[in-house]
């Protein structure tokens, strides 16, 4: 039996030194240490003291990774998982498709774009719904336009998976808090990328405001929305916008960007203690100062496949039955942090493909089999423990 466990134990610690790769930190071992990590050159700057759980400033431009704070760090996204649900669905459904909105999207709780049941909307009108200010109704809305929640949370966890981003995983198509829903700075530097490389998603994010129709029951019409990131509107130099968001268990969450002299930034912030606005322009602004002197801390990786293109636009469907998967009751209300960005593409378009099934990670299968192998091991000790028992007892 000593035998046995030994070599089971050989074999555990084996498979474990032959996936040095899958083991890896995607982008770089860097960015799996603790703390705040920047490689300061001849020069540069003192990095601000960004005042949040995990953080991360790119050079999209480039895809280097300028400064971080556990960028790999798995936490719930709030309302910025929307730019998920935007990258995903913007090559599947036509902007001047229409569906009537459902009951189940104009009763969901939290902030609003003010979807009525029964009202006609063009996708359009609800991607800048769900964007601008932070619509639940027009995320689930969108949502059943292509096919469901169900699906549509698989097809978002498709790409996030194409896209390398290992630590996003999808419960909603709106953020609002679900156990289990994650993602980490990291991922949404790269969903941000693979958007503003996009400029139907870039036009949306970077929109101040806009004319979203009216309910009927107050006479119709159209009514302004306005985009909530106070970023935007503060004068900073080349902001361009992405998205904010908030619950009481995510806390403040911030994805934002500016573009200058041919570079675009991207600052990431998740569980931010301070002024979303503030942190990411004081991020963004030393990024800029330093930016020829700052030595990269890793990289922005490239998805595994080519997502689709501008011009790969699939058919939208008339209309479209309620889902059959419904977001939990108990879940938290998206309360907005108003903080989102505005303007101007300077990232090469990627393209980009979604791919038909969610590949694991590599690692993921070789904890598998660690674990298995244990279990193994402990069954045959604890069968031979029991043999021994039942010989001395008769």
């Amino acid at each position: 039996m000593r035998k046995i466990w030994i070599a089971s134990c050989c074999t555990a610690f084996s498979l474990t030194l032959l996936a040095p790769a899958s083991a890896a930190v995607i982008g770089g071992e860097q960015l799996g240490l603790p703390g705040v990590q920047v490689n300061l050159g001849t020069g540069t700057e003192k990095v601000p003291a960004v005042k949040a759980r995990t953080w991360i400033l790119v050079d999209a431009t480039t895809g280097q990774v300028l400064a971080a704070k556990r960028a790999h760090k798995a936490r719930p996204p709030a309302s910025t998982l929307k730019t998920l649900t935007t990258l995903t669905l913007l090559p599947k459904l036509a902007l001047n498709g229409t569906i009537t909105a459902s009951s189940k999207a104009a009763n969901i709780y939290g902030a609003k774009a003010g979807v009525e049941a029964g009202q006609v909307y063009t996708i359009e009108d609800l991607f800048y719904g769900m964007m601008l200010p932070s619509g639940n109704d027009a995320a689930i809305a969108i949502a059943q336009a292509n096919g469901g929640l169900k699906k549509t949370v698989a097809d978002m966890n498709a790409v996030a998976q194409q896209l390398q981003a290992n630590d996003t995983h999808a419960l909603s198509p709106n953020g609002l808090d679900t156990p289990g829903q994650t993602s980490s700075a990291y991922d949404l530097a790269l969903i941000a990328r693979a958007g503003l490389a996009r400029s139907d998603f870039e036009k949306i994010v970077s929109t101040k405001k806009y004319n979203f129709p009216g309910k009927s029951s107050n006479g119709g019409g159209i009514r302004p929305i306005y985009n909530l990131n106070q970023m935007l509107t503060s004068g900073f130099k080349g902001a361009i916008g992405v998205k904010t968001g908030f619950t009481s268990n995510a806390g403040r969450t911030f994805v934002g960007a500016a573009t200058r002299k041919g570079h675009t930034l991207i600052f990431v912030g998740m569980g931010i203690k301070e002024s979303s606005k503030d942190a990411a322009e004081a991020a963004i602004a030393w990024g800029f100062k330093n930016l020829r002197t700052i030595k990269p801390i890793g990289a922005l990786v490239e998805p595994l496949t080519p997502l689709p293109t501008v011009s790969q636009i699939a058919p939208v469907a008339q209309q479209v039955e309620q889902a059959a998967v419904a977001l939990p009751s108990t879940a938290e209300v998206s309360a907005i942090d108003k903080t989102d960005l505005a303007a101007r593409n300077a990232i090469s378009q990627a393209a980009l493909k979604v791919p038909t099934s969610q590949a694991q990670a590599p690692s993921f299968w070789l904890a598998v089999i660690v674990v298995i192998v244990i279990g193994i091991v402990l069954f045959m000790w604890n069968a031979n423990r029991n043999r021994r028992r039942r010989h001395y007892r008769y």
